[in-house]
């Protein structure tokens, strides 16, 4: 059972341009320490953004649609009794299904 439609990536835009470059985003380096690209549901992206992304201007949110990464998705609760998606392989930027930026 999923808990969403969709999840969402938060990206600096350097991480942006690498991505569309590279067709692929690997994580950045809290990604690669904790072993899993961290994901965020719809609401979650105002607290995502506040706690990890405050310094930077222009993020990127890329939406992801949950049936195309359940292989490799799995929700888990790290604090707060809260669920977050995080994903334990390499995004595809085939995969997103849309995106906006957040100034």
């Amino acid at each position: 059972m999923s808990l969403a439609v969709f999840v969402y990536r938060v990206l600096t835009p350097m991480e942006w341009e690498l991505f569309k470059k590279k067709k692929k985003f690997e994580g950045n380096n809290l990604d690669i320490k904790s072993g899993f690209i961290h994901l965020s549901k719809k609401k979650q992206i105002t607290n995502t953004i506040a706690n990890y992304f405050s310094e930077y201007r222009n993020l990127m949110i890329a939406e992801f649609e949950v049936s195309n990464l359940n292989k490799f998705l799995k929700w888990e609760i790290p604090r707060n009794n809260e669920v977050f998606p995080h994903y334990y392989s390499t995004l595809n930027y085939n995969d997103i299904n849309g995106y906006e930026i957040f100034k």
